[in-house]
């Protein structure tokens, strides 16, 4: 008898992360669909992570400045008005400031 709370060893979805990332989209651009969202504060900065759903699973999505920065102009007032909305998502090319190259990374291109 297993315990359900153990990771499934016939798939490698439960070792994937928390944090939906850019490889695991096979089609672009996609749906997103925030349930939930959640504050953090990493470093002394906060953080503003979405929980949405994707693909049958709940992935926790980092809301970087620029995702921010496209939600508040265009109507989306607070964090919370943004739950159960449509976020259409593509992939783009962006500077990981960390090491300095180019990596794939998650951009906001239409809320509904």
């Amino acid at each position: 008898m297993g315990d359900e709370n153990q990771p499934r060893l016939d798939s490698w979805d439960d070792f994937a992360g928390d944090f939906i990332k850019a490889e695991f989209i096979r089609k672009w651009p996609a749906v997103f669909i925030p349930v939930d969202l959640k504050a953090e504060t990493e470093d002394g900065r906060n953080k503003l992570i979405l929980i949405v759903e994707f693909s049958g699973r709940k992935w926790n999505f980092d809301l970087n400045k620029t995702n921010q920065s496209f939600l508040r102009t265009n109507g989306i007032t607070s964090p919370k008005m943004v739950l159960g909305k449509k976020l259409t998502i593509d992939k783009i090319k962006a500077r990981n400031p960390s090491t300095n190259s180019m990596v794939d990374s998650l951009i906001i291109i239409k809320v509904e």
